[in-house]
């Protein structure tokens, strides 16, 4: 019997090694193909669901963001038509008696909340501020700016300027500086008799827009750019990006808005937070893939080896057939071909 068992081993080990590989390699490599096909189909899949995730959603947060700026803007806008509406404007600015308006002037960007700013001019040239706001430019200075020009000299009752020049020099007491850019909703005072008596300049400053769009849109490490023609409002380091703008850095999520008014924004966020999360779905996937080559691996194996071990049966039982079964009286082998002696 230790012979017999010896000869399995070998037979198994030399003639069905190679019926083992042959059943066990096939099933291994088709099954490894699927799952790298699948891996790298599921990664490029993800990858573009991912991304296109989130700059869908990143240009609907750009675009209420800029509603949002509108909003702001026509808010103030309304705010100087009710102030072009009071009788004590309208007659200190008609040439009446000399009072100041300040405290006018003052409640209006208190009920607004949205004003750094407000400044009434007269015809003549007299100026009027709120409290907190000085050393405006004078009505011919603001001139100079082409489009106040127009408005001043055209029909319409009301404009918005967006400019870097002819800026106050100073907003809420502190220093301001003219790169920094200022937002004014123009607005002409009439008279009685429908004359032209004087404007409002309502100022807003763009760093109110800037924190409007980061902090309620919650934008993470973002830097954005509130543009108007070829210009954009100095805020938070942005011009140190600027070459953003220029396509001139990878690693961004650029996000825009246009819309109809004079201005638009972009925005660019870091992509870190879709990278991460990107790399622990694509972490995920491979987890999964890797499990599943384990598993394909011990499942191929019992396979050949189910296959070999009914060969090894059916090969050990023939043998066992053709050796010896036991030793007969007289010391000689007996087997099922010899025949009784007559």
């Amino acid at each position: 019997m230790p012979l017999a068992k010896r000869r399995t081993v070998w037979y198994n080990e030399g003639m069905f090694r190679k019926l083992f590989r042959n059943i066990y390699l096939p099933i291994v490599l088709l099954a490894f193909t699927l799952i790298v096909f699948v891996d790298v189909f599921s990664v490029v899949m993800v990858t573009k669901t991912l991304s296109s995730a989130f700059f869908s959603v990143g240009r609907k947060r750009v675009s209420r963001a800029l509603d949002s700026c509108e909003l702001y803007i026509n808010s103030v806008s309304a705010s100087t038509y009710n102030l072009s509406q009071n009788g004590t404007l309208i007659e200190q600015l008609a040439g009446g008696a000399d009072a100041s308006l300040t405290s006018l002037l003052d409640d209006t960007c208190n009920y607004s909340l949205k004003m750094n700013g407000v400044c009434a001019y007269s015809e003549s040239g007299k100026i009027y501020t709120s409290s907190g706001v000085s050393q405006v430019p004078a009505l011919e200075e603001l001139r100079q700016n082409a489009g106040i020009a127009a408005f001043l000299e055209g029909d319409a009752e009301s404009f918005t300027s967006f400019r870097t020049e002819c800026v106050a020099d100073i907003y809420n007491n502190v220093a301001y500086p003219d790169e920094m850019g200022v937002i004014t909703s123009c607005r002409k005072v009439f008279g009685e008799t429908g004359e032209t008596v004087g404007y409002i300049f309502a100022d807003i400053l763009p760093s109110n827009l800037y924190d409007l769009i980061l902090e309620r849109e919650q934008f993470e490490d973002a830097v954005a750019f509130l543009s108007f023609g070829e210009q954009y409002f100095a805020y938070g380091g942005n011009a140190a990006h600027a070459d953003l703008l220029e396509g001139g850095r990878s690693g961004y999520f650029k996000y825009e808005a246009i819309d109809d008014a004079p201005f638009f924004l972009t925005v660019f966020e870091d992509a870190a937070p879709y990278r991460r999360q990107l790399a622990v779905l694509i972490g995920a996937l491979l987890s999964v893939s890797a499990v599943l080559a384990v598993g394909v691996h011990f499942a191929a194996m019992a396979t050949a080896k189910s296959v070999t071990r009914r060969l090894d049966r059916l090969t050990a039982k023939m043998k066992a057939q053709k050796l010896p079964l036991s030793p007969s009286p007289d010391g000689a082998s007996s087997s099922p071909e010899s025949g009784a002696a007559p």
